[in-house]
């Protein structure tokens, strides 16, 4: 099937590949959405560029899930590993589907402290066409790691726990 990349969307790649994350805040309640949804999901009040704000590249280990590949034709990976949830610096949702790398798969928990590791910029998506949606963020970040910081206890990320 095909998708479509709406406006919104479209901004969210285009930053990425300038190597920032943007996010919208709620107007009703002040909640910051990444990636930006175009509209408050409480309210349903409408989000524009008015209301973009830039997030870190930073954030916190929400949830996470351990894969282990299974071998078929074309697939390409071998060893295990985990996509995960980061709430970050900024923003009042969790960003989905990251990768996380430079640390064993059985040390990876939720409260750890990551950040982003870009690729180069040459390597981000050619064309923001390519590179909205869910790959929007995978085709610019190689992986999130561990930033060395304390981790961050449950009570102050329970709300984006799951």
């Amino acid at each position: 099937y095909t998708t479509l990349a709406t406006d919104v969307g479209l901004r969210f790649s285009e930053k990425l590949i300038e190597g920032k994350i943007i996010g919208h805040r709620s107007k009703s309640t002040g909640l910051v959405y990444v990636p930006p949804k175009g509209y408050d999901p409480i309210s349903g009040q409408p989000t524009s560029a008015a209301d973009e704000v830039e997030v870190a590249d930073r954030g916190t280990l929400t949830g996470y899930t351990i894969i282990d590949p299974i071998q078929y034709f074309g697939q390409k990976e071998t060893e295990r590993y985990v996509q995960a949830s980061v709430l970050l610096d900024g923003a009042s949702s969790a960003l989905g589907g990251c990768r996380v790398g430079g640390v064993p798969v059985d040390q990876v928990r939720s409260g750890m402290r990551v950040r982003a590791v870009w690729k180069p910029p040459a390597e981000r998506a050619g064309t923001v066409g390519d590179n909205w949606g869910g790959r929007a963020v995978a085709s610019c970040v190689a992986y999130w790691e561990p930033t060395g910081e304390p981790d961050v206890p449950a009570e102050k990320i329970k709300d984006n726990l799951w």
